[in-house]
């Protein structure tokens, strides 16, 4: 989900294993790394708020979480509830923060209630964080930001949260940055740390990505490390929609990364491009083929994103969903 992975999505698994707190496990999968028996599966998939998303019904809803729930995917990440760039809350905030925008939370915490699926909660978004991304300040006021966010999201759905997404995107451009790797590892540090000591104690996700190819695998998953080593799940972006990362290159960067984190809190995941390069859905043989090329090598798989790229409703057509579900049926 780099940035231009945000603007085609607003254009247009291994099961958790219970460990480290907050119920986290940094174990890979059992599958062995490329083998030809593995035929690894998403169990997650992120929601982006957007304008035909708001307009979701409670059918429509049911029907999106029930269509994922067939394939697998019992777990959405909500990828932000608060747009710091327009000023507005996606759920209904006490005043004194941010103006009430669309309730996106309250209809899909509901859908997800009924239909037993599990629901990551965004933070704050800024759009083009990452130009501030050397600020402390700046960074601060952001921590602010989400921390109240925190709060304020707890408070109106205690126990029906699985954990926290920070939408900020941390880069190989910026881990090559030393002026950013400071104000980042504090930034995401002391946010970690109220988030497990306030508002349940729940599981922290970011999801960083490799795709400018500004480092070598080992660089950058010294970077995740240092940067992010105080999360429970670095979701990492496969590069696979790029157009120029290829199955081979996933294995290489989450070996690299399987092997930075091992034996740490910290649980690697594989966030698989549904997308293709230029635009539309992935095709089915290389989405099957990226998801593979983490085999062994991750705790979990999550994709961006379902409704955008497989939703039979979204698609007006079930073929990338019935390939895929065929798929998971040759396991």
């Amino acid at each position: 989900m780099v940035l231009i992975r945000r603007a085609v999505m607003a254009a247009v698994s291994a099961a958790l294993l219970a460990a480290a707190a907050p119920g986290i496990a940094a174990a890979a999968d059992a599958s062995p790394a490329g083998g030809a028996s593995c035929r690894a599966a998403m169990s997650s998939t992120f929601l982006q708020p957007s304008f035909p998303v708001f307009a979701w019904d409670a059918a429509r809803y049911g029907r999106e979480l029930s269509d994922m729930k067939a394939v697998g995917i019992g777990s959405v990440i909500d990828q932000w509830t608060v747009d710091m760039d327009a000023g507005l809350t996606h759920y209904p905030s006490p005043p004194g923060m941010y103006q009430r925008g669309p309730d996106m939370v309250s209809p899909l915490i509901a859908a997800a209630d009924r239909q037993r699926v599990s629901v990551w909660l965004g933070l704050g978004n800024v759009y083009a964080w990452q130009s501030h991304a050397t600020d402390l300040s700046w960074l601060q006021n952001q921590l602010y930001i989400d921390m109240k966010a925190a709060d304020q999201l707890y408070a109106l759905y205690p126990g029906r949260i699985k954990g926290w997404y920070i939408s900020n995107e941390v880069d190989d451009v910026l881990l090559s940055n030393p002026a950013a790797l400071g104000p980042m590892r504090s930034f995401f540090t002391e946010l970690a740390g109220y988030l497990h000591s306030h508002d349940g104690n729940l599981a922290v996700m970011a999801s960083p990505t490799y795709s400018g190819l500004n480092q070598s695998p080992a660089e950058f998953a010294r970077g995740v490390k240092d940067v992010l080593g105080a999360l429970d799940v670095v979701n990492v972006q496969d590069g696979g929609g790029s157009g120029y990362i290829a199955p081979s290159d996933i294995t290489n960067w989450f070996r690299a990364l399987s092997g930075a984190f091992a034996g740490t809190r910290t649980a690697v995941w594989s966030d698989a491009d549904m997308f293709a390069s230029p635009s539309g859905p992935m095709p089915p043989a290389q989405l099957q083929s990226n998801l593979n090329a983490t085999c062994g090598l991750v705790a979990s798989r999550s994709g961006f994103s379902f409704t955008t790229q497989m939703s039979p409703a979204s698609l007006g057509t079930s073929t990338y969903y019935d390939a895929y579900r065929s798929y998971l049926r040759s396991r």
